[in-house]
């Protein structure tokens, strides 16, 4: 996987499946059969949810936001990478990741209208090789509807982006420090 100049992540093979051209707001959802390689990537607008579903434990390199994680990663473990926080990996086999990107203009409206909280004073901290199993059914409710295309898609889709943004927004969030300033000091 390579990042192009166009934000979007280019792949030596195709997603096996794709939310692209479906009419979903706010979020994206991918598929990938990758072979053992390595990819970087960058959204400026969309925070990332990588999650795995090898049959086998992929060993990974990873890094995002300056921080590095090696290890195994099994099936049903998630990396969060924020919007406009780049990311590299390097996977030592083949791998079956899915890949949810959810608008960040969304979450900052979650945020003013479920929490009447400013999203400025909000921040996504990027997480490595972690577990939620709340994350991982919905993911899997996502890839599910992305295979059938079942009638009422569009509102089941949406639903399911409040419910992934709002336990987004409950546990992996953080206030950012509020910096004092003073003046003729």
């Amino acid at each position: 996987m390579k990042t192009t100049a166009t934000n979007q992540i280019e792949c030596a093979s195709l997603p096996l499946v794709s939310s692209q051209h479906r009419a979903w707001e706010n979020i994206w959802v991918e598929q990938f059969d990758a072979p053992t390689g390595e990819g970087n990537c960058h959204y400026r607008d969309e925070h990332t949810i990588n999650l795995s579903l090898a049959p086998r434990p992929v060993r990974l390199l990873q890094i995002q936001g300056g921080k590095t994680y090696a290890g195994l990663y099994a099936k049903g473990d998630i990396s969060i990478t924020p919007a406009k926080i780049p990311c590299f990996a390097r996977w030592e086999s083949d791998d079956r990741p899915m890949q949810i990107r959810i608008a960040s203009r969304f979450i900052e409206s979650v945020a003013r209208e479920a929490f009447d909280m400013n999203p400025d004073r909000l921040e996504l901290l990027p997480e490595f090789r972690t577990r939620d199993r709340q994350i991982e059914s919905i993911g899997m409710m996502l890839l599910s509807e992305l295979q059938q295309e079942n009638l009422g898609g569009n509102i089941y889709i949406e639903s399911l982006s409040n419910i992934l943004a709002v336990h987004l927004f409950r546990q992996y969030f953080t206030a950012k420090p509020r910096l004092t300033i003073y003046e003729g000091g």
